[in-house]
Formats: structure tokens, sequence, C-alpha cells
């Protein structure tokens, strides 16, 4: 092969003239191998993956959101003890008498809200040395007398009483039948003074005077944290408190460290309205209890107009 510029006589191979120096033929180099596709010269467009139909927009996330049914909100602590209060308080009388005695035995807490429910465990109690201060007795048969009595007007039952000062009066306890205030020294010594209205449809269940008073004393017969039940057959049969005359039932019992109680329950309809009072004290203390703290507080009670 000859150069086309000035004729020198070139081999076949050559790209360029190593005389005048012209290039004999375009330099094509590539990582190829023979026979290989062209390199492609343009990027090819960016495939579109994940479409509208497999990732979903804004707007169908929101709706997929809204179409999800809603957590179901949890209960108030207030319903929840609602609900258990009706659960435990299932007899239509005696709540406030049970109460009363439970907390006399120091099987109940004094509530400190009228929204807090405490229910009582029934257990047998470890015997404790007996105080003249805190668990009266035969031997000492002495409790403080009250300096001084305030007035409790209670809207909620509908009363106005007389309490001796340094006692504890609790926050009214409501339930679906009935509301109750309840009274107690402030030392654990198992005198209680408990005063219940019914609401007015309650009171139309209740056939008598009677029914109430058993409803409140029955129930200690059958504890069995409680021995030797019995009735009393009190020389009272009824006491005249507020212009009206209460019916009386008294009894007995013995808890498990054998400390004997006596517990009284007295009743009456006033204007179709039942109402009860409840009050129990050892054995030992009961008439001592009775001329200090009880018929005071009967003297003093007045129904609210």
């Amino acid at each position: 092969m000859n150069c086309p510029q000035c004729g020198n006589n070139l081999s076949d191979t050559a790209t360029f003239c190593p005389t005048c120096g012209s290039t004999i033929r375009p330099v094509a180099f590539s990582y190829l191998p023979a026979g290989a596709p062209a390199w492609p010269t343009t990027i090819p467009p960016r495939p579109q993956y994940g479409t509208a139909t497999m990732v979903p927009s804004l707007e169908e996330e929101k709706l997929s959101s809204a179409a999800k049914p809603a957590a179901r909100p949890r209960r108030s602590a207030r319903s929840m003890l609602t609900i258990l209060a009706l659960l435990v308080l299932t007899s239509l009388v005696g709540v406030g008498a049970t109460l009363g005695v439970l907390w006399a035995n120091g099987q109940i807490g004094v509530a400190t809200s009228s929204a807090t429910v405490h229910v009582p465990t029934v257990s047998p109690q470890t015997p404790t040395a007996t105080s003249s201060t805190t668990t009266p007795s035969a031997q000492s048969n002495q409790l403080p007398t009250p300096t001084a009595f305030q007035t409790v007007n209670s809207s909620e039952v509908g009363i106005i009483v007389k309490y001796p000062a340094d006692w504890v009066a609790d926050p009214p306890q409501k339930s679906a039948d009935s509301d109750m205030v309840g009274f107690h020294p402030q030392q654990q010594n198992g005198i209680f003074f408990s005063i219940e209205r019914f609401t007015a449809s309650a009171s139309a269940q209740i056939g008598s005077t009677k029914e109430v008073n058993q409803g409140n004393i029955t129930p200690f017969s059958s504890s069995q944290n409680f021995h030797d039940f019995h009735t009393i057959s009190s020389s009272t049969s009824q006491r005249t408190l507020g212009g009206e005359k209460w019916d009386e039932q008294d009894a007995a019992f013995k808890n498990s460290n054998g400390v004997s109680f006596h517990i009284t329950s007295i009743a009456v309809q006033h204007n179709h309205i039942y109402y009860d009072i409840f009050f129990s004290a050892p054995d030992p203390n009961y008439d001592e209890a009775m001329q200090k703290y009880f018929q005071p507080m009967f003297n003093s009670f007045q129904f609210e107009k």
C-alpha cells in the first residue's frame, strides 16, 4: 500500500505515513469482541417502578386511614367503679349497715372521696393486745365524753344532725338505691353511726320498716368472719326522731377476735321515702355509747325541709 500524499510504500496495517505524517485510515478502537453489537450511544429512559396502583398516594392513604374503624375508647375510672359497685352492692337494703360494721372491725378503710369505692375483703384478723384507748372493754367501761357537738346538714341524705366534734364525718356514699353518711370516732374502737336515705324508686319496692331493719341485720348472720349471731329483744321497740316514730331491731355477734358487738337498726317511712339509722358498739360499752353519743345525736336529728 502506498501513501496517497507522498507515494511512500506502506504496510497494509499502517494507519499513518511515517514520511509525511498523513493519516491513512481513522482509528476505531473498541473493547467489544468482534461481532458484538455496538455499544448504545443514548441512555434508555428510567423505568417507572411503582405506579399509582402499587404505591398509594397521600389522598389514598388519608381515605384508607379514615376507612379503618376508630379504636374503642377505654372506660373511664369512674365508669369502672360504677360497674364494680353495681356488681358488689346487689342487695336493696343493708349496704350502709354492712359497711359500717366492717369498718368497725377494721376490715374496711375510711373513704377519702365520694368517687372512691372501697370493696371490703373479709378476712380473719390477728388478735391484738387490748387497750383502753383503742378497744373499750368491760374492765375500763370508759369512753371519752364529747366536749362539743358540731352540726352537719347533709343535702344528699336530707337530714340535719349533730355529732361529736372530735369524730370523723365520712364523705357521702352513693349507690343506685340510696345515699348514706357515716360518723365514727377517730380511734378505731368499734363505734359507728350511719344514716341512709333510699331513693323514691327503691322506696317503692320496700314493703315495710321491718324489711329495712332485717336487711341491715341479717347479712351479719351469714358472714364467715362473725359467729354467735343472735337477735336481741330490746326494751325499746320504737324511738322518736325528728317527730317520727322509728321501728327498731337489735342483734349481737362476735368477731374473729372474740369481741362481742351490739348492732341496732331503726327505720322509718317519711314522706313516702324510707330512712334507716344503723349504729354499733362493742357490747360492754353499748349502753355508755348510747348515753354519750347516740342519744344526743338522736335528740338533734331533723329531716331537711
